[in-house]
């Protein structure tokens, strides 16, 4: 589990910046490679899979999160994987859930 107090802001950062992606679909028809994957726990295992593999052939971490937390922090309904594109970002998403 991710740790995810104080990501809130860098994945808020990150959608503003327009340096997101929602989605299987979406994620998995990118041209430029995700830096890190987050996922709700109730990604379905076959979801899981598909997007566990893309990110190990694109060198991406793929975090997983609390159950309707990237929903209540985009304030959107069924989001279940996000990926962030900007390295800095994404860094410091993966400093934080590392140190827990």
């Amino acid at each position: 589990m991710t740790k995810t107090t104080g990501i809130d802001a860098y994945i808020g950062f990150a959608v503003r910046a327009k340096k997101v992606t929602f989605g299987l679909e979406c994620l998995l028809r990118l041209r430029q490679a995700p830096e890190v994957v987050l996922y709700d726990e109730t990604l379905g295992q076959s979801a899981k899979k598909k997007a566990q593999n893309f990110c190990e052939s694109k060198g991406a971490a793929f975090l997983p999160v609390e159950e309707g937390y990237l929903n209540n922090v985009l304030k959107r309904n069924n989001v279940k994987i996000v990926a962030i594109l900007d390295r800095s970002l994404a860094d410091q998403i993966k400093r934080i859930s590392a140190s827990e």
